[in-house]
């Protein structure tokens, strides 16, 4: 099924648009939903979740509207927030299986299927451990875990790597690519690698708005060919930024290097370099683009 988004709007009673006429279709697969702390992205997750309500503005999934056929949707949907709690004293296995039972499963299918999701994570050594006492790691897998309870149509996952340790990101990746082949997947996040390794499809945000919908390889070429890099001098960086658009900066072997966006060679001591989605993601953020 698709998941269609139509002029979505949200603005908190401080005033904040958390969510300006967003508009999005959304395919089965993983889907990466890019943008900095602030850009929507948890309103957006939030309200497809059916978790708060929009201000205006259609979403339809496959048959179902979204913001007003709220339980029909719960019941096919799966769901990690950044943040969540369990309770202090429950192992995996027991919470799972109180998660099930709140599913519809029947005593005798609950078993099987509580197994299979824990071995799926690999937790299943883990499952008589209280889940409190899990790793990051370990939660965020036991979260995906309870995610696929009632075999979902739609998964959001807001933030999911934020803290793991490399390890565990790539353990992620592959739960996620092995769920995202046939369902909707929309992975939150502000990690631009998150999206470059599990994302064929993407957006990005920023303050409520829309900035890019489409594939990874189409925004990689909007920047092709306009990007130049330069290692500078510590200290440098506030006068490149004054002369050029800056889009990226970091440390390679301990010295400053930055990317800049140009449609022609600025010279100066910069060279061309392959653009990294990293590029583009700051390019749109910053208005080069």
């Amino acid at each position: 099924m698709v998941l269609t988004i139509k002029n979505l709007n949200k603005e908190y009673p401080n005033g904040v648009k958390a969510l300006n006429d967003v508009s999005l279709t959304i395919n089965p697969g993983v889907f990466g939903l890019l943008g900095p702390n602030g850009a929507g992205k948890s309103s957006l997750m939030r309200t497809l979740a059916t978790l708060q309500e929009a201000d205006s503005g259609e979403v339809t999934f496959g048959d179902l509207n979204v913001l007003e056929d709220k339980r029909e949707v719960r019941k096919i949907l799966g769901y990690l927030p950044q943040e969540f709690g369990v309770y202090p004293r429950t192992s995996a296995l027991d919470l799972l299986n109180h998660l099930a039972v709140l599913k519809g499963y029947r005593a005798g299918e609950r078993k099987e299927i509580v197994d299979y999701l824990l071995d799926k994570v690999n937790l299943y050594e883990h499952r008589k451990k209280a889940v409190s006492s899990y790793s990051g790691g370990m939660k965020q897998r036991f979260g995906i875990a309870q995610c696929l309870i009632g075999d979902p149509k739609l998964v959001i996952v807001d933030e999911p790597t934020a803290g793991l340790d490399p390890g565990e990101r790539n353990r992620f990746y592959n739960i996620l690519s092995d769920i995202g082949e046939e369902i909707v997947v929309i992975l939150s996040t502000h990690i631009v690698q998150d999206v470059r390794e599990l994302c064929p499809q993407m957006a990005i945000m920023n303050k409520g708005r829309l900035l890019y919908s489409g594939t990874t390889d189409d925004a990689l070429e909007l920047v092709k060919g306009k990007v130049y890099m330069r290692n500078i001098e510590k200290g440098e960086l506030p006068e490149f930024e004054k002369d050029y658009a800056v889009i990226s900066n970091k440390r390679i072997s301990g010295k400053p290097r930055i990317h800049v966006f140009s449609d022609e060679a600025p010279g100066n001591g910069f060279t061309p370099t392959e653009p990294t989605l990293e590029d583009v993601f700051f390019a749109k953020i910053g208005g080069q683009i």
